[in-house]
């Protein structure tokens, strides 16, 4: 195999990308690869319609996965046309090559892929680190910001939920969190812990057959209005500490027995 084509296997999208030329750089551990996208048909990304009339062509950069230690830049020589659908809004579209990079990116989907998973595994600092050891460049918040844009899965209602206020920030903003608990799996985060968020919610998802909550007055409220056939619970924390106030009235109360209750153990005892 030619070195040509170790090239053009190495490059994403082979069946649509033509390798032109390349470049390497020994000295910056760097890969220039200049390539043309081939693809047909082309389609209008609003229209759909498939076009053959080429307007122009532009150049769009991309940083791909490394060859070796090597850092890669692509330069892909993309194709704008004219809409020949006289009833689209779109007259002149430049060719989406989705497969190999989304619109307006500067990281080809495999790479992004790899950041992603290194951003889901590490987060920010710690996958920067690793990043460097992988030949790639990429900033903390360039991995957070990929693990923010991954969509979530839907997640089913559960039956069972636990609702509790957290704090987004101590003492000045809090939020509601909300528990699958047969899973003991955070399905949802409320903006603030008031009674007509989580009615909205509620109502959103319907389902729900039990409620474990603190003795928040506000959560009853939202939870009557949101699920009124739901029955609603203490959670585990505060029974026991409904337990330890009862206990500690009951025995505050009767202090005096408890006294003489101890001194009469201890002149037993002695």
């Amino acid at each position: 195999m030619t070195l040509a084509e170790i090239a053009s296997t190495l490059l994403p999208g082979q069946k649509i990308l033509q390798l032109n030329s390349w470049e390497f750089d020994p000295n910056q551990t760097h890969v220039t690869v200049n390539a043309t996208s081939i693809q047909n048909p082309v389609r209008c990304p609003v229209c759909l319609t498939t076009s053959h009339r080429v307007h122009s062509q532009y150049q769009r950069t991309l940083s791909d996965l490394a060859w070796a230690n090597f850092q890669v830049t692509l330069h892909l020589s993309v194709r704008k046309f004219f809409c020949i659908n006289p009833q689209c809004q779109r007259r002149i579209f430049a060719e989406r090559i989705i497969d190999i990079a989304a619109a307006w990116a500067r990281k080809t989907q495999r790479l992004t892929q790899q950041l992603t998973a290194i951003g889901l595994a590490l987060a920010g600092n710690a996958g920067v680190r690793l990043t460097q050891y992988l030949s790639v460049q990429a900033s903390r918040n360039t991995l957070l910001n990929l693990v923010r844009r991954i969509s979530l899965a839907p997640i089913p209602t559960p039956e069972i939920l636990g609702v509790d206020d957290f704090a987004f920030r101590k003492r000045h903003t809090y939020g509601t969190i909300l528990v699958d608990l047969n899973k003991s799996q955070p399905i949802a985060i409320l903006k603030d812990r008031e009674a007509e968020t989580l009615t909205e919610w509620l109502k959103a998802h319907p389902g729900v057959k039990m409620v474990s909550r603190d003795r928040s007055k506000t959560y009853e409220k939202g939870i009557l209005q949101g699920a009124p056939d739901a029955i609603q619970v203490a959670d585990r924390f505060h029974i026991l500490q409904n337990l330890g106030e009862s206990l500690a009235q009951v025995f505050g109360s009767q202090l005096k027995i408890l006294k003489c209750c101890r001194k009469t153990a201890h002149r037993v005892s002695s």
